[in-house]
C-alpha cells in the first residue's frame, strides 16, 4: 500500500480581496506519485500548489480553513525553510525563481544555502550534465538569457536540490521542443527515483507515459478525476469540453512557402549580432501585406524575441532597413505605427483597473470604448473590467496586455508568446480575435505553441534558418 506524503482535508482558500479561490478540497497524494492539475487560467490551479508548499498563507497573504499535511505534519506549525526541505518549486514565471546574476551560482544556489561541501555540490551538478544536454546555459548571466532558458534553469535548479516532492507550476509555458523533451526526460529521471512531481500544466503529450493522475479543476473545485489511461482515452469532444490542450504531440501544418514576391511591408535588410556569443541573425528581402499573420518558430534563445524588438524599432544596434507602401520608414517611425504583447507582460501591466489599461497612453478622441469592451468580451475577461490587473491569474493578466495592445490598433502588432500558459479555451479565444484584427493589421507571432500557429497563421517564420555564427577576428 502506497504511503501518502501530502493531504488536504477540507480546504477552502480566500485571498485578502475576499475572492474564495479553492473550494472543498480534499486530495491525497501518495509517496512517488505524478499528479497533474489541469484547468482552465484562472481555475484555481495555481492557489492550489500555493496552498501545499506554503506561499499563499505566508507570501500571497490568504487564510484557509481545514488541514493541509506534509509527511503527517502540519504544514500551518512548519517554518518555510522547512517546507523548502521537503518542497522544491518551479514557479510560472522562472525571474521570480532567482537569486544570483550567473546560471552556475543559481543551480547550486539551494545546495550552499543547505551548507554542502563543494565536492558534493560539484558531483551533483555533474550528474546534472551527464544526463541532460544543458551545458550551455553554465557561466551565463542570467538577464542574457531568453525565456525559455530561464525556465530549464529553474527547472534544472529543482532538480539538483533533490527534495523528496517536486512542484511545477507550467514548467513548458514557453519551452520550445527540444527543450521539453529534456524536461521530459528530467521529470521521468525524477519519478524513477521516487520523488512526489505534482504539476499544474496545459500541454500533456510530454506526460504520456509518465503521469500516474489529473485532476481537473473549475472553479475553484475538483470537477473530475482521471488515471493515465482514463485521460489519453478521452475523445476529442471530451477534451475541448474540459477546455483541454491536445493529448498528442502537435507538428507544424504551415507551408514554409511564406515569401510574398511582393509586399505593402518590406524588410530589405535586418542583421544583428549578440555580442561575445559568436552568432547572430542576418535578414533580407522579406515582403509581407496586410492580412498576413506570420508565426514565428525556432529554438529557444535563436533570437526570435530580440527580432521583436529590433522590427518594431525598440532597439537601436541593428543594421535595419524597412520599407512601409514603397517608402523607407525609420526606426522612430516603427515604434508609432507598432504594439508589442511581452513574453512577461508584468513588465506591460500599469493601470489600476483593466479597463483603465486598454485606454492609458490614449487621447479622449482616440478612445474607442465600444470596441474595447467588445475586444474584453471576445477574451472573456469583460467581467474583470474593474479589477487591478495584477490580481489577475497569469493567464488573465496576458489577456490584458493582449487588450491593451490590439485597442490601440496598431498598424504592426507583434506577440511574443501569446499563448503561454494558455488553456484550449482562451487559446481559441486569442486566435479569433488575432485573426479578426488581421484584415487590417500585419501581424508577427512568436511561438513554440504549434497547435495555436496551425489555428491562426498564414505564414512562416523559421528563425533557425536566418541564425548564422561566425569567428570574429
Amino acid at each position: 500500500m502506497n504511503k501518502k506524503i501530502i493531504e488536504l482535508s477540507n480546504i477552502n482558500l480566500t485571498y485578502p480581496n475576499g475572492k474564495l479561490a479553492l473550494k472543498d478540497i480534499n486530495l491525497t497524494i501518495n509517496e512517488g506519485e505524478f499528479l497533474v492539475i489541469s484547468g482552465e487560467s484562472g481555475s484555481g490551479k495555481t492557489s492550489l500548489i500555493n496552498t501545499i508548499n506554503g506561499i499563499a498563507t505566508r507570501f500571497d497573504n490568504c487564510s484557509y480553513t481545514g488541514e493541509v499535511f506534509i509527511k503527517d505534519l502540519d504544514n500551518e506549525n512548519l517554518e518555510l525553510y522547512e517546507i523548502s526541505r521537503e518542497i522544491s518549486n518551479v514557479f510560472q514565471n522562472p525571474k521570480t525563481h532567482f537569486f544570483n546574476v550567473d546560471t552556475t551560482s543559481e543551480l547550486l544556489f539551494y545546495l550552499e544555502n543547505r551548507g554542502f561541501e563543494r565536492e558534493i555540490m560539484q558531483k551533483k551538478l555533474d550528474e546534472l550534465l551527464k544526463t541532460f544536454p544543458i551545458g550551455n546555459l553554465l557561466n551565463r548571466n542570467i538577464f542574457k538569457l531568453s525565456g525559455g532558458e530561464k525556465q530549464i534553469l529553474s527547472i534544472a535548479s529543482s532538480f539538483i536540490a533533490d527534495t523528496d516532492i517536486v512542484v511545477l507550476d507550467e514548467p513548458s509555458s514557453n519551452l520550445d521542443h527540444k527543450y521539453t523533451k529534456i524536461v521530459s526526460k528530467m521529470l521521468r529521471e525524477l519519478k524513477n527515483k521516487g520523488k512526489t512531481i505534482i504539476i499544474s500544466e496545459h500541454r500533456f503529450y510530454f506526460l504520456r507515459n509518465i503521469l500516474d493522475r489529473v485532476i481537473h479543476i473549475k472553479d475553484g473545485r475538483i470537477l473530475k478525476e482521471f488515471t493515465r489511461e482514463e485521460f489519453y482515452n478521452l475523445s476529442e469532444k471530451e477534451r475541448v469540453s474540459l477546455g483541454l490542450r491536445s493529448i498528442i504531440e502537435p507538428k507544424i501544418q504551415i507551408s514554409k512557402d511564406y515569401l510574398n514576391k511582393e509586399g505593402s511591408f518590406q524588410i530589405k535588410k535586418l542583421h544583428y549580432e549578440f555580442g561575445n556569443q559568436k552568432r547572430g541573425i542576418h535578414i533580407e528581402n522579406l515582403n509581407f501585406n496586410v492580412g498576413d499573420i506570420v508565426g514565428i518558430i525556432g529554438e529557444n534563445g535563436v533570437g526570435k524575441s530580440t527580432f521583436l524588438s529590433y522590427l518594431l524599432g525598440l532597439k537601436r544596434n541593428a543594421d535595419l532597413i524597412v520599407y512601409l507602401n514603397g517608402k523607407k520608414i525609420n526606426k522612430t517611425y516603427l515604434t508609432k505605427i507598432g504594439g508589442l504583447v511581452m513574453q512577461d507582460v508584468n513588465h506591460q501591466l500599469f493601470a489600476d483597473t483593466v479597463e483603465k489599461e486598454l485606454t492609458l497612453g490614449l487621447k479622449k478622441s482616440e478612445i474607442d470604448y465600444e470596441n474595447n469592451y467588445s475586444i474584453l468580451e471576445s477574451l472573456g475577461i469583460l467581467t474583470n473590467k474593474a479589477k487591478h490587473p495584477m490580481s489577475l491569474s497569469g493567464g488573465q493578466k496576458q489577456r490584458v496586455a493582449i487588450a491593451s495592445v490590439v485597442s490601440a490598433k496598431p498598424k504592426l502588432i507583434c506577440f511574443d508568446e501569446p499563448t503561454s500558459g494558455m488553456d484550449y479555451n482562451n487559446m481559441i479565444k486569442i486566435s479569433n480575435l488575432i485573426k479578426k484584427i488581421s484584415k487590417n493589421n500585419i501581424i508577427f507571432i512568436v511561438s513554440h505553441d504549434y497547435e495555436f500557429l496551425n489555428k491562426t497563421v498564414n505564414k512562416l517564420l523559421n528563425m533557425q534558418e536566418y541564425s548564422i555564427y561566425y569567428e570574429k577576428i
